[in-house]
């Protein structure tokens, strides 16, 4: 399995936007430090999980703007998940969508996001034999 860790500026608001935007749940998260923030958590979508660390330590100031540059993770999304019914949920909650779902010509459905640190997602799925 690939887990990829993120830097965010916000781990708490990352977590939120995952969970409440794109119907991710959230897998664990560390104890929150002695100020009381989470420093590192786990989401999960089917079975894609995706690390959100913090960046200090991780990503230099200077290079905070960089960060997700030239990368793009793919999802694909299981049978049990609707990747309609996502899609419209991301809508509705105000997600950051950078394409909007289409189905493709080899027969997948999908759409891209990017989260609040501006990492780019593609959620796909096979789509249906009808479709």
């Amino acid at each position: 399995m690939l887990s990829p860790i993120l830097a965010c500026l916000d781990v708490s608001k990352s977590i939120e936007y995952y969970t409440q935007k794109l119907t991710f749940e959230l897998a664990w998260s560390m104890p929150p430090n002695e100020e009381g923030k989470t420093e590192f958590a786990c989401v999960r979508l089917g079975e894609a999980e995706i690390l959100l660390g913090v960046t200090e330590g991780f990503v230099n100031a200077e290079d905070m703007d960089k960060r997700g540059i030239g990368i793009q993770i793919y999802i694909n999304l299981p049978e049990s998940l609707k990747i309609d019914e996502l899609y419209t949920h991301a809508q509705t909650q105000g997600a950051i969508i950078t394409r909007a779902i289409q189905t493709r010509d080899w027969g997948e459905r999908a759409f891209t996001v990017n989260d609040l640190d501006g990492y780019n997602l593609m959620i796909a799925q096979q789509a249906p034999k009808d479709a």
